[in-house]
Formats: C-alpha cells, structure tokens, sequence
C-alpha cells in the first residue's frame, strides 16, 4: 500500500466520499533519519497489509490529525500503536471531545520534529451544510525532499477519478489544477491571516505538494500553489 515518493517519505491512498462523491484519501508518512520514528500525516484506515509495511519502515511514534476532518481513523490508528502520540488542534479536541489526542498543534508554536517544518493555515475555511467552518488546518514541510503536505487547503483532481468527480471538480476547482475550490473560497473570507499563513508556506524550500484528494504534484508545487492562490496574495504573488 505504501508508495515511496523520495528518501524517507511514503504515500498510502484509499477510497473515500464526501457527500457521495468519490475523493479518495491520502496517508503521508515521514521517517525521521535517526531515530526511524515515523510520523504518519492524516491517517487512514489501518489494514493487515499496511501494519506490516509500517513495521518495516520504523516504529509509528506520532499520528497527526492534520485539520479538523482529517480524524476518522485516527483513534483506530491509535489503539493499534497504543506508544504513539496523537497530534491535533485544540479546536478539533473541542469538536470531538472522544479523539484520543494526546499533544496539540500549536499556531505560533515550533515544530516538534526535526526536518518538519509546521505552519497553521489561519482564515482557511470551508463551505459545509451550515455555513462556513473552519479548516484549522496545518501543513507541514519535509525539509530533506522539498515535499509540502496538504489537506483541504488544495486539491489536484485527475482523469484517473470517476467522471462525477471530474465533472464537479471542472466546476467546482481542483481539476488537473493545484488550488482549492469554491467552498474554500466563498468560506476564507479573514483574507488576511490567510495571505499571512500562505506567504509562510511559500517561504519555505519545496517544489513537491502533496494533497489529501487528487494526484500529488511532483514538480513546479511551489509556483502552482502560489497561483491557487494569486487571489489573496494580491501584489505579493510575484515576488514568491
């Protein structure tokens, strides 16, 4: 299940719908060098197969919910690396109060693994049934490989998904194209804490983006990100 994308850094995908669309989901999983800890990114259901993969790689030491939706397997997750330290927003520990989490995600904390780079996507919102919600998303920067991880802040949909998704997603955003999509827009409305939080995240070194929904973008990430986001960047996109 596991795919290895660049030294000490895997991808794990799986089906997955949202609102009877089909998604898909992807699991990131980061190895620290040294001590072969491994930091898995938005969990996914875990299976006999990727329990063996892991076991491989390292000893699964920290599960991070990433965002505020990201968190369905992660007590799963937990209970089957009952050593691992689980990693989410005070928000989310507030939305679900049974999650096992263990530390939190600071905003303006620094990052509590060495070659990760962490940075919260302040304003970033998302369109749901009753209104706009907030993502509380973090994403995160494997140093050593120049890879971006992302959740809901981006998507990258592609022919390889059922023709209702595509179909949407050309509509909507996200299709053969690095950027979010219209609830995200219509939702971010604080444009500046999110500029803020982008120009961060453009600060760092990457040319890979890796998404939770769609194909991963293996080059060109960081100039493709910052055009997803020309909008509310304004004038400061081109000095990126």
């Amino acid at each position: 299940m596991l795919r290895c994308l660049d030294n000490n850094i895997w991808v794990a995908e799986q089906p997955q719908k949202y609102f009877g669309l089909s998604i898909g989901t992807r699991m990131t999983v980061v190895r620290d060098q040294e001590s072969c800890r491994l930091i898995v990114i938005s969990p996914i259901k875990p299976t006999l197969e990727l329990e063996e993969e892991l076991s491989e790689l390292g000893i699964v030491s920290d599960l991070v919910a990433p965002n505020s939706y990201h968190h369905l397997y992660c007590n799963e997750f937990k209970h089957r690396h009952p050593q691992a330290k689980l990693w989410g927003s005070s928000a989310l520990k507030r939305k679900c109060p049974d999650l096992l989490i263990d530390n939190l995600l600071i905003a303006a904390g620094s990052s509590p693994w060495p070659g990760i780079l962490i940075c919260s996507l302040s304003g970033l919102k998302t369109l749901g049934p009753f209104g706009p919600s907030p993502l509380n998303e973090f994403a995160f920067c494997h140093v050593p490989s120049k890879t971006i991880v992302l959740t809901d802040s981006a998507f990258n949909f592609d022919i390889s998904f059922p023709w209702l998704t595509r179909f949407t997603t050309r509509v909507a955003g996200g299709y053969n194209c690095l950027e979010p999509t219209i609830l995200e827009r219509l939702a971010s409305t604080d444009k500046d804490s999110l500029r803020k939080s982008i120009q961060v995240v453009l600060s760092w070194d990457f040319d890979r983006v890796i998404v939770a929904h769609g194909a991963v973008v293996e080059f060109g990430g960081k100039a493709k990100l910052a055009s997803a986001y020309s909008d509310v960047l304004g004038g400061t996109v081109g000095s990126v």
